[in-house]
């Protein structure tokens, strides 16, 4: 975490650093008890995109998941999510379905957008949100 400006801290987990360091984009920006996570992709480990739609989009939940846990969050903390597919009906049942593997109900509140191309050219879902930080997280300093 750095301090972008007063009251708000820039989360870069280690996966996004060389991202941060090309772009001056965080991973996400915390300011007070909002987390305000930037579209992310569903690159691996090594940042290469699966051809495969689920596992992509099973990728992206779990990317947002260690920049959530980086600002003292969690997926059950996301009020609000937005996602662009490239070929949004032909993902809606694989998203629904990884998206049952890390959301609890109530859902978030969701708007998904179809786009004809995303920042990375083999990318096909980006997905940002907005969080709630646990109050004991934010007194904790975190």
């Amino acid at each position: 975490m750095s301090d972008v400006a007063p009251g708000r801290d820039a989360i870069v987990p280690s996966v996004w650093r060389d991202f941060y360091q090309e772009t001056r984009v965080p991973a996400a920006v915390r300011a007070g008890h909002m987390v305000y996570v930037t579209g992310h992709t569903g690159e691996d480990e090594r940042g290469v995109f699966s051809s495969d739609v689920e596992t992509q989009v099973r990728g992206t939940f779990r990317n947002i998941a260690l920049t959530l846990a980086d600002a003292g969050a969690g997926w059950s903390n996301v009020v609000e999510m937005t996602s662009y597919h490239i070929g949004l009906r032909r993902q809606l049942s694989a998203m629904l379905a990884v998206a049952a593997e890390f959301l609890d109900e109530p859902l978030p509140a969701w708007t998904a957008v179809g786009v004809t191309e995303l920042f990375d050219a083999d990318a096909v879902v980006e997905i940002s949100c907005v969080a709630i930080v646990p109050e004991t997280t934010v007194a904790r300093g975190r």
